[in-house]
C-alpha cells in the first residue's frame, strides 16, 4: 500500500444509488408507500428513499481494513502491522476475513459457520423485504477506548444543541450528581466551570470558558445527553471486556521447587492467545496498548487479615509500570521491576555511546547518551527501518503461549502457613508518560486509568510448609 487512510464513498443524493456489500432491494418501486425515483416528479407520493443498490466488494474483503490498519511511518518502521500479522495467521490461510470476527453476531467470539446476525433489509409498510438479511455490528470494539468529554463522544443524536467549547464547560462528574440542584440551590456549588490561569498559558481544560450553564433548562438536556452517552459507553466497555477475554487465556500458577518457608518461591504463568486472526495485543505499535501481568503474593497476619508481601506489574504514582519509563524509578522513589511480564511493544534505538535503549517515541534528542536518529547508511527499502531504529515487538502470534516467570525472594516467605497468588492481565490503551508528553489534560489521563480492564483476575491459594 502507498497510502493509508480512509476510503470515502460517492455522495449523492437520498434518492441516489446506495452501496453495500450485497445487494438490497432490487426494485424498491414495487412498494407504493415509497419513492425512488427523483424523476417520477413530487406528486408520486410515498417515503423518499434510495434507488438501485450497488455491490461495492471492498467493504466485505481485509484488504478494505488494511487501509487504516498497516502503517508506515517515518523514518521507515512499520507503526502498525496487523495486516501482516493477519496474513500469516490460521484465519487468513483459512479464508476467514477480518469481517467475519469484527462484525459477526458476537463480536471476538470464533467464527463457526454462520456468525451473521438476520433481520429484514427494510420493513416497510409492515412488510418485510428480505427477512433473513446479514446485518453487521458496527461497533469495533478494540483495546482502546474514548478519553473525550462524555458529550462530545459518544456523538450525541443531535450534535448541534451544544458545542464542543459548552460541553468541555460542563463539570458533568460534579454536575450529573443527584444533589447537584439541590447543593446549587444553597449556594454550596457553582453552574460556572471557572479557572484562570496566568495570562497565554494553562491547557484549554484550565482557561476560562465563556459558557457558564447558568440556564436550568440546558443543564437537563444536558444530564439527558450524558445519561444516553454513559450508556453507549458502558456497553461498549462491556463488550470491549468480553473481546480481550476471548482473545486470551492465563492459567497457573506452575510452581518449582519445593514450597518451604526461608526458600525462594518460584512459579510462571502461561499467558495464550487463542485468537487465530493475529497477535495479542495487535493494534498500534511503539506506545500502544498496553497489556501486562500484575502478579501479587499475599500472606496473613497474626489477626488473620490479608496483606501483600511481594508484586510485579505494580504501577507507580503516575500510572505507569516499574519499567525505565517510569518516573518513579527514574528518581529514584520506586525500585524498577525487573520481573515484570510486558506485551507492549518499544522502539529501540542506538546511543552515541552505549547499546540500544527502548524509546516510546523515536524523535531528536540531544546526542550524548540519549537516543537519536542517525542518517541511515541503507536504504531502508531493503531493511525495512533504518539502520539505528527498529521495533522490539512483544504479543503473542496466534494460537500461541508465552511464559511469566517470576521468582519471589525465600526472605519475604518467612514461615509456614496458607498463601495467596492473585493475579490478573491489565489492559490500557496508552501509558500514562506517553500521554503526558503530547500534552493530555488531568482529565484525559483520569479517563485513560479509569477505563482500564482487567483480564481474567483470580486468586490461587497454597500451602508452604
Amino acid at each position: 500500500m502507498k497510502v493509508n487512510g480512509s476510503r470515502p464513498l460517492e455522495e449523492g443524493p437520498l434518492s441516489g444509488r446506495v452501496f453495500g456489500p450485497v445487494h438490497g432491494a432490487d426494485k424498491p418501486s414495487q412498494f407504493a408507500e415509497i419513492k425512488a425515483d427523483r424523476g417520477l416528479g413530487a406528486d408520486q407520493g410515498g417515503l423518499e428513499v434510495h434507488g438501485q443498490p450497488e455491490p461495492n466488494d471492498q467493504l466485505s474483503r481485509s484488504e478494505f481494513c488494511m487501509s487504516c490498519h498497516q502503517v508506515a511511518v517515518y523514518p521507515g518502521i512499520k507503526l502498525e502491522v496487523v495486516w501482516d500479522q493477519y496474513k500469516d495467521s490460521p484465519a487468513y490461510k483459512r479464508g476467514t476475513t477480518c469481517q467475519d470476527c469484527h462484525m459477526g453476531k458476537v463480536i471476538g467470539d470464533k467464527v463457526d459457520g454462520d456468525n451473521w446476525m438476520k433481520a429484514p433489509s427494510a420493513t416497510i409498510g409492515r412488510k418485510e423485504f428480505n427477512p433473513d438479511a446479514k446485518h453487521t455490528d458496527h461497533s469495533f470494539p478494540g483495546p482502546g477506548y474514548s478519553i473525550a468529554h462524555p458529550g462530545i463522544f459518544p456523538q450525541p443524536r443531535d450534535p448541534s444543541t451544544f458545542s464542543v467549547v459548552a460541553w468541555l464547560a460542563f463539570d458533568w462528574r460534579l454536575w450529573m450528581q443527584d444533589d447537584f440542584e439541590a447543593r446549587l440551590a444553597k449556594g454550596e456549588v457553582s453552574p460556572v466551570l471557572v479557572s484562570n490561569p496566568p495570562p497565554g498559558e494553562g491547557t484549554l481544560e484550565q482557561q476560562k470558558i465563556a459558557f457558564d450553564w447558568r440556564d436550568r433548562a440546558d443543564r437537563d438536556r444536558a444530564r439527558e445527553i450524558l445519561k444516553e452517552n454513559l450508556e453507549r459507553l458502558k456497553l461498549r466497555s462491556e463488550k470491549r471486556q468480553h473481546l480481550m477475554e476471548s482473545a486470551s487465556h492465563l492459567d497457573g500458577p506452575f510452581f518449582s521447587g519445593e514450597l518451604a518457608a526461608g526458600r525462594d518461591l518460584s512459579f510462571h504463568y502461561d499467558v495464550s492467545n487463542i485468537s487465530d486472526g493475529h497477535n495479542f495485543p495487535s493494534g498500534s505499535l511503539g506506545a500502544q496498548p498496553e497489556i501486562w501481568l500484575n502478579v501479587a503474593l499475599l500472606t496473613q497476619d497474626d489477626q488473620g487479615a490479608w496483606k501483600n508481601i511481594w508484586e510485579s506489574g505494580h504501577v507507580d504514582s503516575h500510572g505507569d509500570m516499574g519499567d525505565i519509563h517510569s518516573k518513579d524509578v527514574i528518581s529514584g522513589a520506586m525500585p524498577r521491576d525487573d520481573q515484570l511480564f510486558n506485551l507492549q511493544t518499544k522502539f529501540l534505538t542506538t546511543n552515541l555511546k552505549g547499546t540500544d535503549r527502548e524509546m516510546y517515541l523515536p524523535v531528536p534528542f540531544d546526542g550524548d547518551q540519549l537516543p537519536f536518529i542517525r542518517p541511515a547508511g541503507t536504504p531502508v527499502t531493503v531493511m525495512n527501518h533504518p539502520p539505528f531504529i527498529r521495533m522490539e515487538q512483544r504479543s503473542i502470534p496466534p494460537l500461541s503461549t508465552r511464559k511469566a516467570n517470576y521468582t519471589v525472594p525465600g526472605n519475604l516467605v518467612t514461615k509456614p502457613g496458607n498463601y495467596r497468588l492473585a493475579v490478573r492481565l491489565c489492559s490500557r490503551a496508552e501509558p500514562m508518560y506517553f500521554m503526558e508528553l503530547v500534552g493530555a489534560t488531568k482529565e484525559m489521563l483520569r479517563e485513560m486509568n479509569e477505563q482500564m480492564i482487567d483480564i481474567h483476575p483470580y486468586t490461587v491459594e497454597f500451602k508452604v510448609q
